[in-house]
């Protein structure tokens, strides 16, 4: 590889105008993942600044078969979708006692005005009668009047 145009910049490689571009071969670049990958786990393995509790939960997790993990996952999920399932149900209940309360009041409103309606029609329907009687009553004793005062004039 060519070396560094710029002093002091590590990892940054250009190739000199001069200097022929090298390919690099993928393999190659494989190879260095896995050595560094190699030596990232073998730093894992010997973890003296983790705490005890840290290094037993970091070692039953490398012991773990994944597959059970993942089925256990699954059931968990399964569990709280059924969890979730029942709480959508209830609410879905209580919304549905609610609406037939709603209604009962709504209902209740309704029977109470058609109530105060009918009491209303009785109270307007009794003083129309109420007056009609009275226009009756004045209408006797006008022709009453009348009469006299006809029987007043003819026996003059």
């Amino acid at each position: 590889m060519a070396s560094s145009s710029q002093p002091g910049l590590k990892g940054h490689n250009k190739p000199s105008p001069s200097e022929p571009m090298e390919e690099k071969d993928p393999s190659d670049a494989q190879e260095s993942d896995d050595t560094k990958l190699d030596s990232v786990k073998s730093d894992d393995v010997s973890e003296p600044q983790l705490p005890e509790h840290l290094q037993e939960l970091l070692m039953s997790l490398r012991s773990s078969p994944w597959e059970q993990l993942q089925e256990r996952f699954v059931e968990e999920m399964e569990e709280r979708s059924q969890v979730e399932m029942a709480l959508q149900k209830d609410t879905s209940d209580l919304l549905d006692l609610f609406m037939v309360w709603s209604q009962t009041t709504i209902f209740r409103d309704e029977d109470r005005a058609y109530k105060r309606f009918k009491t209303r029609m009785a109270y307007t329907q009794n003083s129309e009668s109420v007056l009609e009687e009275k226009k009756k009553h004045y209408t006797n004793v006008v022709k009453a009047f009348e009469s006299a005062l006809a029987l007043l004039r003819g026996d003059q």
